[in-house]
C-alpha cells in the first residue's frame, strides 16, 4: 500500500516541471522535495492543501500544509491542528488563504477520496493479520489454551507456578519446547488444550487476494510493486504496455489536476508557462537502437546523436554517406563501455 503510493506521487511529479518559468514554479512550491510531498499527499488522503503566502494583499508564494493536519470550519476558512509536544497548536486560515486541491470523487462533502479508499477493509484486515501473528509469537509461539484441572482444588503456589510458565518461561523462541512441572495432590488430574485454531491458510489466501487487489484498487502496474502475476511472461513488450497504460490512466490525470489547480496561483507570481513533465516511459535502449536511422535520413548529425548517448562530440565534419556508419561505429563504444 504505501510502496503503491510512493510510485504514484513520484510518477505523477519527479519530472518536474517543463516550460519557460519551471525553475521559478519549482522554487515556489519548495523545490522536489515539497512537490512530492504534496503528491503524496494527494494519493495518501485525497487531498492537498497549500498556503498562499501574502505580504499585505500581495502574493509572494506557496506553501505546503500536511494534509494530516488540515480540515474544513463549518463556518468557512480552514483550521490547522497540530501537536508540540506539549500542548495543541490551532491556526484558523480564511477562505481564500488555502487553495485545496481534491481528487474528484462521487462521496458527498468537502473532502476527496483517495483511489485506494474502496480496498481500506482489505488493508486493515491485513494489519491485523500481521498483528495477529506478532502477537502469536509473543505469546509463548504457541495457540491459546485452556487449562483443566479435576479431582480437587488447585493451590495459590501452583496457579503461579502455572501463571509464571505460560507468561514467562514458555514465551518467545529461546524458551521453545520447555517442559512444565507442577505438583499436584493424589487423585488430581491437569489437562491443557488448546483452543485457538490454525489460520495459516486462511491467512494465505488472504495474502493472494490483497495482492490482486491493492495493485487494482491503487490503478499501479503490479511488477511495479514487485509482485509477479501468474501467467503473464513480464517481457519487455508486456512492461511496455502495462506502463503506459499506467502513464495513460493514473499518472496524466493527476498531472493535469495538480498543473489546473495551481495554474492560477503560479501566474499570479509570475510563474505562466509551466507544465509537469511526464516521466520518459521509453524502455531501456529503443532510443539508443533508432538512432542509426535517423541519422541516415538527415534527421539528426552524427555530433547530435553522440551527444544523446553522452559521446564525446567530434568537430569534424564527415560525408554524408558515411554518417550512419559513424553512429555504429559510436554505439558500439557505448556496449563495450
Amino acid at each position: 500500500h504505501a510502496r503503491a503510493i510512493e510510485v504514484k506521487a513520484h510518477g505523477t511529479v519527479s519530472g518536474g516541471f517543463a516550460g519557460r518559468d519551471a525553475d521559478k514554479a519549482l522554487a515556489l512550491v519548495g523545490g522536489m522535495e515539497g512537490l512530492i510531498a504534496l503528491a503524496i499527499d494527494l494519493e495518501t488522503y485525497g487531498n492537498a492543501f497549500v498556503e498562499r503566502v501574502r505580504v499585505g494583499k500581495k502574493p509572494v508564494g506557496l506553501r505546503r500544509l500536511p494534509a494530516w493536519s488540515m480540515s474544513r470550519r463549518v463556518g468557512g476558512g480552514y483550521r490547522q491542528r497540530l501537536w508540540d509536544g506539549q500542548q495543541e497548536l490551532r491556526r484558523d486560515f480564511a477562505e481564500d488563504q488555502v487553495l485545496m486541491i481534491r481528487q474528484p470523487t462521487a462521496q458527498p462533502g468537502w473532502y476527496g477520496l483517495p483511489t485506494w479508499a474502496a480496498a481500506a477493509g482489505l488493508i486493515d484486515m491485513l494489519e491485523a493479520i500481521a498483528a495477529y501473528n506478532a502477537r502469536f509469537f509473543q505469546n509463548h509461539a504457541v495457540p491459546d489454551h485452556i487449562i483443566t484441572v479435576s479431582g480437587g482444588t488447585l493451590s495459590d503456589a501452583q496457579k503461579e507456578a502455572l501463571r509464571r510458565f505460560f507468561q514467562t518461561d514458555f514465551k518467545g523462541l529461546e524458551n521453545a519446547r520447555k517442559t512444565l512441572f507442577v505438583a499436584l495432590s493424589e487423585g488430581q488430574t491437569l489437562e491443557i488444550k488448546p483452543v485457538a485454531q490454525d489460520n495459516d491458510g486462511r491467512f494465505i489466501e488472504l495474502y493472494k487476494a490483497a495482492r490482486e487487489t491493492l495493485p487494482a484498487a491503487h490503478g499501479v502496474p503490479p511488477r511495479l510493486l514487485g509482485i509477479a502475476t501468474p501467467g503473464a511472461l513480464g517481457g519487455l513488450n508486456e512492461v511496455a504496455a502495462q506502463m503506459h497504460l499506467f502513464e495513460v490512466f493514473t499518472l496524466r490525470p493527476r498531472r493535469r489536476l495538480l498543473i489546473d489547480a495551481l495554474a492560477a496561483d503560479f501566474a499570479a507570481l509570475g510563474a505562466a508557462d509551466v507544465a509537469l513533465a511526464p516521466v520518459d516511459l521509453t524502455p531501456p535502449g529503443q532510443d539508443i537502437a533508432a538512432l542509426p536511422q535517423m541519422v541516415a535520413a538527415g534527421i539528426m548529425t552524427p555530433d547530435e546523436a553522440r551527444a544523446w548517448i553522452d559521446l564525446p562530440v567530434k568537430a569534424e565534419k564527415s560525408l554524408d554517406g558515411a554518417l550512419a556508419a559513424r553512429l555504429l561505429e559510436a554505439l558500439g563504444q557505448v556496449k563495450e563501455a
